[in-house]
């Protein structure tokens, strides 16, 4: 993030869908190097903080900035529209089932029991909220599944001419077959006598 606020370097943010958010700051030069604001973001995606909370503390500032995302999400019931979450499918989570980075995660949901996620597509045992994208390596060493919808996972828009994604093109292709059979004239049917 190339983000700057009163000097600040943006480390960390996160948007909801109401266009509010909050964001982690940096400034090594400063007497409180680390702080944290909500922000408002316009249809621009331009970005106006304010009610900063400042510290000295790396760890506090982070604390404080995760605290802020939960309970405005809880308070307003939300959701992330810059997030990455991913499912656990193979363990419930729980300390060492998870990639504990610079990033996050931010938070966590943890089933009671593995429940059917992605309409029924498959199981998971709850999910894993970071701000940044995970690395395939981290997600293929604790078994994490990527939501679809999250940000580095939408289908980018194509420009006429381009390739189309493999499972457009089989779709596609099906539907060519069909239309083939459908044209075909029917074989016809022989006697026994033929034979």
């Amino acid at each position: 993030m190339s983000d700057k606020v009163k000097g600040y370097e943006i480390k960390r943010a996160i948007a909801f869908e109401n266009d509010r958010g909050f964001a982690l700051g940096e400034n090594p030069q400063a007497i409180q190097p680390f702080a944290t604001w909500q922000f408002t973001e316009d249809a621009s995606g331009r970005r106006d903080y304010y009610w900063g909370h400042y510290a000295t503390d790396k760890a506090a500032a982070t604390w404080d900035y995760e605290n802020r995302v939960t309970e405005y999400q809880q308070d307003y019931g939300v959701s992330e529209k810059s997030a990455y979450r991913y499912y656990s499918t193979q363990r419930p989570v729980d300390i060492g089932t998870l990639p504990k980075t610079e990033n996050g995660p931010l938070y966590l949901v943890s089933f009671d029991k593995r429940e059917s996620v992605e309409q029924g597509r498959f199981l998971a045992w709850g999910y894993l909220v970071y701000d940044v994208p995970l690395t395939e390596k981290q997600m293929a060493d604790y078994e994490l599944r990527a939501v679809p919808g999250n940000p580095d996972r939408k289908a980018p828009l194509r420009e006429p001419g381009e390739s189309k994604s493999i499972a457009a093109r089989l779709a596609e292709g099906a539907k060519q077959a069909a239309q083939d059979n459908a044209a075909r004239p029917a074989p016809e049917k022989g006697t026994e006598k033929e034979r």
